[in-house]
């Protein structure tokens, strides 16, 4: 069997649902995360491969009636994708040649010019050092859809991709031709920092072809969004699974997003200590880690046919708004059932009406013991808020 074709039966044995190969020459031009050689400056060959999320676990998350299994579904693809990744690394060295596996995630390109940062705390463009989306596109797996994200015919954007680099020289499989968006862009109308512009474009070079889609705000948004602190839709009836949110309307200047995000950022205990320099790897592969998405949804809804997803956006919509329970839980309710607090920490959050009313009891619970949190930001406020002083 020829050396292209052995790669990617392993890929697929070990559980790829996508594989595809790009040559290094594809990827000329491409933006700067696109360039293996920052990794492995004797690459030939980019080997690319991509799973798809459960739909249930999807449906259930968008919903809100179950949040913690799709964290799992996260946990468990990626394990999958290091482990395609390690056999396709482990194949190619005893075969002669070079190959590492770039990181899925968290890990960045250092950023500040003089003052270089790998701080995630201080961070906003978050350069990956091997950008696997443009790999995918580079070698056939998909396309841009309007999110940015990849989208493929099979699956949409509901996929996690990995990458091996290789000094090895392989045949690469065809560019996709046909564009499986069709430009619907719902994906502009589920990110709670309204990130993705429903008219302009931006536009990358991939294997010397223009890919465009739709213009996106400064990364600050995004990180604000997904990285926990803002959740509440535009419309305010509906919410990620994030209890907590930030003042709208967001500042126009770029300059003053950056600072609302690392001011954010600097207080959160997810960012400080270990939490903060976690790999991908570090988090899949440790028992104890649990995995905590609040967002995404503009790759989440985003299947290849529109009647599902116009049906997932529908379902996200109608999910409710998450609060932060007395009890230290996250659930949905109605809108009207919430109510919004001031905390010291750059954010609000929103819990019931009812219980708010009775925060002095916070105290004793917290005394107790009576309370468990799954989130590191959710203890600190319940913490603050029992510190308040009792109306007289």
């Amino acid at each position: 069997m020829e050396l292209s074709a052995q790669v990617k039966a392993i890929a697929r044995e070990n559980g790829a649902a996508l594989v595809g190969i790009t040559s290094r020459e594809r990827l000329t031009g491409a933006p700067p995360s696109a360039d293996p050689d920052y990794l492995l400056p004797s690459t030939r060959s980019v080997i690319s491969f991509a799973m798809p999320l459960d739909r249930k676990v999807i449906r259930d998350y968008l919903s809100k009636r179950d949040w913690l299994a799709h964290g799992n579904d996260h946990k468990r693809i990626y394990r999958n994708l290091y482990d395609i990744a390690e056999h396709l690394a482990d194949f190619l060295k005893e075969k002669g040649f070079e190959a590492i596996r770039p990181d899925m995630n968290n890990v960045y390109r250092p950023e500040g010019g003089s003052n270089q940062t790998t701080d995630m705390a201080n961070m906003v463009e978050m350069v990956p050092d091997f950008s696997h989306r443009y790999g995918a596109v580079a070698a056939g797996l998909g396309r841009l859809g309007w999110s940015g994200n990849l989208m493929t015919p099979q699956f949409g954007s509901a996929v996690f991709v990995g990458s091996v680099l290789t000094s090895a020289v392989l045949e690469a499989d065809p560019l996709l031709e046909e564009d499986p968006c069709d430009k619907c862009k719902l994906c502009t109308t589920v990110c709670p920092v309204e990130m993705i512009d429903k008219k302009e474009t931006m536009s990358v070079t991939i294997a010397g072809r223009e890919y465009c889609y739709g213009k996106k705000e400064s990364n600050a948004r995004c990180i604000i969004a997904c990285g926990h602190n803002h959740g509440l839709g535009p419309d305010k009836t509906w919410s990620t699974w994030s209890p907590y949110h930030v003042n709208y309307p967001f500042p126009n200047e770029v300059a003053e997003v950056i600072a609302l995000s690392r001011q954010i950022r600097a207080a959160d205990p997810n960012f400080q200590g270990k939490r903060a320099v976690l790999t991908q790897r570090d988090k899949c592969f440790d028992p104890n880690e649990i995995y905590i998405n609040t967002c995404g949804n503009c790759g989440l809804i985003c299947w290849e046919k529109r009647e599902d997803r116009e049906e997932n956006r529908r379902i996200l919509m109608n999910s409710g708004v998450v609060v932060l329970t007395a009890e230290g839980k996250r659930m949905a309710v109605p809108a009207e059932e919430t109510t919004e607090l001031d905390t010291p920490y750059g954010v609000k959050v929103a819990m019931l009406r009812r219980e708010a009313q009775a925060l002095p009891e916070l105290a004793n619970l917290l005394k107790e013991g009576a309370l468990t949190t799954r989130v590191a930001r959710d203890t600190q406020i319940l913490n603050y808020l029992a510190s308040l002083p009792v109306a007289a």
